[in-house]
């Protein structure tokens, strides 16, 4: 009777922390992306997402990038509204650089032109695409459109807005890096990536690649992207090494 009291009594406790809500992980919501809550982005002195335009209040934390029916082209992204950038960018295989190995060519991924999608400069933040009757309409959802500020654009740009050879690379195979590389530069991508749980392949690599969101998190779901304000993977210099073998 004594062993079926602590096991009755265990089963509670699981139950309870079972329903209890977690309070610890963070989320896209609050975050720099979150744009019904906070951002840095003004049209007019006002607020791009705590304004009213046109009778109409942003209160969507999604709906800036992301729609439940109707996505314009599911190449984009999962879901993807946005306007994509129809820009086309110089990246390190075009730019000459005696430290970029001459075996790797760069083709943008979808979710690193996501990211361009805003932080290019081209295009607004709130312009969204929507399909109707197979015909792609663009829109500034309410009215004026918001462009992010030049000081905010993590991307240096040499006299145009289509310049990415002054950044990270991006838009390259992991494993044809490893291979024009000398030995030993690049860690494997079976390697962890710190704070995770997971390996350079799994958290890192988008399909096989290094894209804007190898680094980058911002939905805020892994490592330190929780708490960085930059919402990075891995946390200074542990961010580079993750990678780079030095």
């Amino acid at each position: 009777m004594k062993k079926l009291s602590i096991l009755l009594g265990g089963l509670a406790l699981g139950a309870v922390m079972a329903l209890t809500p977690s309070t610890g992980h963070a989320s896209i919501v609050g975050g720099p992306h979150d744009f019904a809550y906070n951002t840095n982005y003004y049209v007019n002195g006002q607020s791009f997402v705590t304004s009213t335009r046109n009778g109409v209040t942003s209160t969507n934390v999604c709906g800036a990038c992301h729609t439940i029916h109707h996505n314009p082209d599911p190449s984009r992204g999962p879901l993807w509204i946005h306007t994509p950038t129809a820009q086309t960018f110089k990246t390190y295989d075009q730019a000459g650089s005696e430290t970029f190995p001459s075996g790797i060519s760069v083709s943008l991924g979808s979710s690193s032109k996501a990211c361009l999608s805003c932080h290019d400069g081209s295009v607004a933040i709130n312009s969204q695409d929507s399909l109707s009757g197979g015909v792609i309409t663009t829109t500034n959802k309410l009215g004026s459109p918001v462009y992010v500020s030049g000081k905010a654009i993590p991307i240096e740009v040499n006299g145009s807005q289509d310049d990415l050879t002054h950044m990270h690379p991006i838009g390259f195979s992991y494993a044809t890096a490893i291979a024009n590389m000398p030995a030993g530069d690049l860690n494997q991508p079976s390697a962890g990536v710190p704070g995770t749980g997971g390996s350079i392949s799994t958290v890192m690599l988008k399909n096989g690649n290094v894209e804007c969101s190898s680094c980058h998190d911002i939905h805020r779901t892994q490592g330190t992207s929780m708490s960085s304000g930059i919402f990075t993977i891995v946390s200074g210099q542990n961010l580079c090494l993750t990678c780079h073998n030095k």
